[in-house]
């Protein structure tokens, strides 16, 4: 008699990616197949870069931020339990969902001690300034 083995759904298009390239790009995945790692944007302005970190499902707690040695790192964390009952059983799952995206900061450009982050609508945003010394100074000149 064969076992049962659950096997996650693959998304079509990571299926047609794996098709063309197959094993060339790593990719992290969890069981569920889907991507572990979030995607990032990065802004940068005269007065400071922002990160923009892709992550729905989460709450604000949820997060943890750091900053050591110039390095930002922004690690998840969360175990997630589910129930589910059926007619004539009750089946636990336990789910774990964890993450940590790390970035190097330069030297002397950023002021590390005025970090602020804010989570809204599954997107966590650090905005970190630039000191004082390293923001551009914009001069206008009048035209005579």
């Amino acid at each position: 008699m064969n076992a049962i083995v659950k096997r996650p759904v693959k998304d079509p298009m990571i299926a047609l990616f794996d098709e063309f390239f197959g094993n060339m790009v790593p990719r992290l995945e969890n069981q569920m197949g889907r991507l572990v790692v979030p995607a990032v944007n990065i802004i940068e302005d005269d007065k400071g870069v922002e990160i923009d970190l892709a992550a729905p499902g989460l709450k604000k707690d949820d997060f943890e931020i750091k900053i050591e040695d110039n390095i930002l790192t922004v690690s998840v964390h969360k175990d997630e339990e589910k129930l589910e009952e059926g007619a004539n059983y009750i089946k636990k799952e336990f789910g774990y969902e964890s993450f940590q995206r790390s970035f190097t900061l330069p030297d002397n450009i950023f002021d590390t001690e005025k970090v602020e982050a804010k989570y809204k609508d599954g997107v966590l945003k650090i905005y970190i300034p630039k000191l004082e010394e390293q923001q551009k100074k914009i001069k206008k000149v009048s035209v005579k």
